[in-house]
């Protein structure tokens, strides 16, 4: 059992105060399939700046944290279903496969609820998935300004009564050292076609050295 297999069976993501039917879960795939970010039609455009969150050890950040790394960038939230326990999964896949070359990249998970995702809640969900993932949270307003400069959408949907649970894009930015687009993963290619997606972006650096290495010089 791989481990995306292993985390829907367990039911990571999935509420404890509330059981989601399939009928939600199938709105909601057929929702996200219908909100993906608006696509570029060239490549290598500046994507993702500026914004600034709380990560989920309580540190502030701002997209300029990651500049000169390799950045996989997914939107969700910790009590989805279906659609961010794949997505986290397949992101960790991705890390796994890298080897040695994953400390060049940082794989973000950016929450839309931020009624609900506080850095303590994100830090005991994304440590399910990998290490190495980096749970990023804020006001309403700072996840408003993250969204639009991804340009991305996301909203929130009533469940009944008090639940929700938030529309969002199921795609993985891929951003290259320099914030530039280089496209994006897709969880129904194979993880082999994203780590050499990966690997071609670790490779432009634009003619720069990388934050990550003036640290190690």
């Amino acid at each position: 059992m791989d481990r995306r297999t292993l985390l829907l069976t367990l039911g990571i993501g999935i509420p404890a105060s509330a059981v989601l039917g399939w009928g939600v879960s199938e709105l909601m795939l057929r929702t996200m399939q219908g909100s993906a970010p608006e696509r570029t039609s060239t490549m290598q455009q500046p994507i993702g700046s500026p914004f600034a969150l709380t990560d989920h050890t309580g540190r502030r950040v701002t997209d300029a944290s990651f500049a000169g790394t390799v950045r996989l960038v997914f939107f969700g939230f910790t009590h989805c279903p279906d659609i961010c326990p794949t997505g986290l999964g397949y992101m960790a896949e991705v890390m796994d496969g890298l080897g040695d070359e994953a400390v060049k990249v940082r794989p973000l998970f950016i929450s839309v609820d931020s009624g609900r995702d506080t850095p303590e809640l994100l830090a005991s969900y994304v440590t399910n998935f990998h290490p190495a993932l980096i749970g990023l949270t804020g006001t309403e307003a700072e996840v408003a300004q993250v969204a639009k400069a991804f340009r991305t959408h996301y909203s929130k949907v009533p469940t009944g009564g008090d639940a929700y649970v938030m529309e969002h894009s199921a795609s993985i930015y891929l951003l290259g050292p320099e914030g530039t687009l280089h496209g994006f993963l897709d969880t129904h290619e194979p993880v082999a076609t994203a780590i050499s997606k990966v690997r071609l972006a670790l490779k432009d650096t634009g003619g720069k050295v990388s934050q990550l290495e003036k640290s190690s010089s």
